[in-house]
């Protein structure tokens, strides 16, 4: 069989190409940084892996392929390289990769540029109009419902799904664990991020944990994981009104709409690498907080029935509001709180809110602000459907 010269220039370029992917496959697999330059412990993104396999193997690859996969890798919209400043490319080039000064002055103006056009593009797609606010409070470990025991290691896992989130987003916190994690995976974010280390006492919903514990330990008082046996959950429950508030009232991002997520709103997406944005909700109206309907909401049931069976109508996952409404909302909702205290009742934000809209609720409190309670269409989790409604996908060029 007689091969042309076409044919057998071909197979060399497909046989060099497999060689190459070859080696690439070989060595990705094996690099793992316990802990970068840039200060994060946790392990890089593959992406990340190969990028230094194919540069601490002082790469044979020509410096047009070289050029290429590392431009890829460094302006990834899922790796933390496209972070890296001109020192820090010049760095890693001096040190791990055998290219000639001319090579490399190319390669650091090319990644350079590509890394401040991403960047750019990543600015002018976070919301101008819409902060999300968050809090973890070091409760310890507890037990939650049947669903096992949650604890700080746990939270910082599923904390991991505010990564690529592209809103002004507020974190407040009294771990110092769980603050260095959240300036870790926000680093890129820095600039759209404010997190508030302080000590929980100083929040108006926890100065009545004592309150809370008395009622609590009423006998026969039932029991409901950690709502009712645990008084500083129920305490940081009811905080988030306090903290939404705060954050409007020292304008700390200016924006017209404020929304609480808790942590794990999107614990099933801690994996996942898209960039998103948090878009207020259609139809919302602006004179009310947007919330996740979970059950339907029966006016005559008596409050005291509401907390002692722990009894649900809206999700207190995600809450949604303009700014003056929700410091309106803060001032009214502490009043419910203490009226239900009085009363030797408590539990959640979930109860307090479904009691304040119950006829006996509207006759003793007399709200102002009604609730838009947003009904879950399937498929997905009906607890977390206000969040998925609001969740839009950026793509990264």
């Amino acid at each position: 069989m007689k091969f042309s010269y076409q044919t057998g220039f071909f197979i060399c370029i497909i046989l060099v190409v497999l060689l190459i992917f070859k080696d690439i496959y070989k060595y990705s697999f094996q690099f793992t940084l316990e802990k970068n330059a840039r200060g994060s412990d946790a392990n890089l993104d593959i992406s990340e892996d190969l990028f230094y396999s194919l540069i601490y193997r002082n790469s044979s690859l020509n410096s047009t392929m070289m050029d290429k996969v590392i431009s890829r890798l460094f302006t990834s919209p899922h790796s933390t390289l496209s972070s890296m400043n001109e020192t820090d490319i010049e760095n890693i080039l001096d040190q791990n990769v055998n290219i000639t000064n001319s090579n490399k002055n190319w390669t650091i103006s090319f990644l350079v540029s590509k890394i401040r056009r991403h960047q750019q593009f990543v600015r002018k797609c976070v919301s101008k109009n819409f902060t999300l606010v968050t809090a973890y409070w070091d409760l310890g470990t507890f037990r939650k419902g049947s669903a096992g025991l949650f604890s700080t290691s746990l939270y910082k896992n599923l904390a991991l799904s505010f990564r690529y989130m592209l809103n002004p987003f507020v974190i407040y916190t009294d771990s110092l664990e769980f603050k260095n994690l959240m300036e870790t995976i926000r680093k890129n974010l820095s600039f759209c991020t404010k997190i508030i280390y302080m000590n929980r006492t100083n929040i108006g919903a926890f100065k009545l944990v004592d309150k809370i514990k008395k009622i609590y330990e009423q006998p026969n008082y039932p029991k409901y994981y950690p709502n009712t046996v645990n008084p500083a959950y129920a305490a940081a429950q009811n905080a988030k009104y306090n903290v939404m508030a705060e954050t409007y009232r020292h304008g700390l991002f200016n924006t017209t709409y404020y929304g609480w997520i808790d942590v794990g709103y999107f614990r099933d997406l801690v994996d996942a690498k898209d960039f998103y944005v948090m878009v207020v909700p259609p139809d919302f109206d602006p004179t009310r907080l947007a919330f996740n309907r979970v059950n339907p909401h029966v006016e005559t049931t008596d409050p005291l029935t509401v907390f002692r069976d722990n009894m649900v109508w809206v999700g207190e996952g995600m809450v949604i509001g303009k700014g003056n409404v929700i410091e309106e909302y803060e001032r009214f909702y502490q009043r419910a709180v203490d009226f239900f205290l009085d009363l030797k009742l408590m539990n959640t934000d979930q109860q307090v809110i479904y009691s304040v809209y119950t006829k006996k609720g509207r006759q003793s409190l007399k709200p102002e602000i009604e609730i838009q309670p947003y009904l879950p269409k399937p498929p997905g989790n009906a607890w977390f459907y206000l969040g998925f409604l609001c969740r839009k996908v950026i793509k990264i060029p």
